[in-house]
């Protein structure tokens, strides 16, 4: 069942997930427990991730540094 929205295939542990975001195991469970991590599915007791949603929250945590910069120019 792939639908249109890309998920299908191998899903991700929290672990696997964590290493495919490039972040520590910690911070990626902590990211979670503070709901700013990406779309986790239940299968059995474990959380599982779709690469196709760990992708879409990767691109959505990148910022711009001349924009970060800009606004901390209008602070001061």
């Amino acid at each position: 069942m792939t639908g249109s929205s890309g998920r299908g295939g191998p899903v991700l542990t929290t672990r696997g997930a964590a290493t495919y975001s490039g972040l520590a195991y910690q911070t990626f469970r902590n990211l979670l427990a503070a709901d700013q991590g990406p779309r986790k599915f239940k299968q059995g007791r474990l959380n599982v991730f779709y690469p196709v949603d760990l992708d879409a929250w990767m691109r959505e945590r990148i910022t711009d540094p001349t924009q970060a910069a800009a606004s901390q120019t209008h602070l001061t």
